[in-house]
């Protein structure tokens, strides 16, 4: 009887001195519109995909810098190419998010929300059908939110 598959999960730094492999399905992917995801994106918002971090291998270590953005947040960045490759938030320890962009090919998943859509960019019209939370903690039903049936 063969064993089944796990999902194998690439992605990299932009010049490729980081490298993660993660074993694993994504729990979720999703858009944030925060300021400070969108800062670190320079776009609209940032589109996240979760994994379990213990399915996470990571090479190039010697490559990474640490930023310390919140009290609980702390971005992972390449030191030569300045690429963020994925960050670790202490409210949610088992779990790694990498920016979507750092994906090599086909996203796992396909993204399942948008949050903090009260802090969005003025100049961006969310034009999916795809829910939206927002408030000031950012996970708030909104009035499109229900609206839109859910996916």
């Amino acid at each position: 009887m063969q064993e089944p598959q796990t999902a194998v999960t690439s992605a990299q730094c932009y010049c490729g001195a980081v490298k993660l492999l993660i074993a694993a399905g994504a729990k979720s992917v999703i858009h944030c519109h925060c300021g400070q995801c969108r800062r670190l994106s320079g776009s609209a918002f940032t589109t996240w995909v979760s994994f379990p971090k213990l399915a996470m291998e990571l090479t190039g270590q010697e490559s990474v810098a640490e930023y310390n953005a919140t009290t609980n947040v702390k971005r992972h960045f390449c030191r030569s190419c300045g690429s963020h490759v994925y960050t670790l938030d202490s409210r949610a320890p088992e779990i790694v998010g990498v920016p979507a962009g750092a994906i090599e090919g086909e996203l796992p998943k396909q993204p399942k929300a948008h949050y903090f859509v009260s802090h969005k960019a003025a100049w961006h019209s969310i034009c999916d059908p795809l829910r939206q939370f927002g408030g000031e903690l950012g996970f708030e039903p909104t009035a499109a939110s229900q609206e839109t049936p859910s996916k």
